[in-house]
């Protein structure tokens, strides 16, 4: 059976229960809860050696990095949404990598100025939040140009870079950055939001957030 660890406030968390709910992968969930310092216990830096979630155990095999996870999870079984014809596999990973390194740094930076912040008592970096916001100004052109001619990210079909996009987008509302401008980015989004591997874990990830935090401040 399948461990994996990590919370439901976290995208990179949530990019690995997508791609299992898609995979149609049965998992046992363990919450782990950064907040309170849970992954820096010595049992969980024996599974992750990074302290960082998501991770995943399976049979003594451990691995951490949500995109080194789903091509892990995907390969094994095999899947289409990580295809095996190199030049279409790179052109995968090229957007995986592009929408993790450059869209989710951004995304990072907003989230944790007008969301985690003010809940941990943390002042707010008005430079951080202007340059992740001027980022994000830069790269949605990108995608929704990119999504103007392809159905999916990387293409006609649907891949892991999808996955890594919408998990990515998943805080939009909660963090106050809008998708109006970008219609091609807002079809994309609506459709796959719609699909069972994304309902399976929530109907709408800022109401989920803020059930969490209401729960936790009774």
């Amino acid at each position: 059976m399948i461990k994996l660890y990590g919370t439901g406030v976290s995208f990179n968390v949530n990019k690995v229960r997508f791609c299992l709910n898609y995979l149609n992968l049965e998992y046992d969930w363990v919450p782990i809860n950064p907040m309170q310092g849970e992954n820096q216990t010595t049992e969980f830096l024996n599974i992750s050696p990074t302290g960082k979630i998501p991770c995943i155990e399976i049979d003594g095999f451990k691995l951490f990095e949500s995109n080194a996870i789903n091509r892990f999870l995907a390969k094994n079984t095999r899947s289409t949404i990580y295809p095996q014809d190199n030049k279409i596999q790179a052109i995968v990973d090229a957007w995986t990598d592009y929408v993790a390194i450059h869209v989710g740094q951004a995304v990072n930076r907003v989230m944790f100025n007008r969301v985690m912040a003010p809940i941990i008592g943390e002042k707010v970096d008005q430079e951080s939040l202007r340059v992740g916001l001027s980022f994000l100004d830069k790269y949605f052109p990108i995608l929704e140009k990119q999504l103007s001619k392809n159905k999916f990210l990387a293409g006609k079909d649907f891949t892991l870079a999808d996955i890594n996009l919408l998990a990515v987008l998943d805080p939009c509302e909660l963090i106050q950055v809008s998708l109006d401008r970008y219609p091609c980015i807002t079809k994309w989004r609506n459709a796959l939001k719609a699909q069972s591997f994304y309902q399976k874990c929530y109907k709408d990830y800022a109401q989920f957030v803020h059930e969490q935090m209401a729960a936790k401040a009774a």
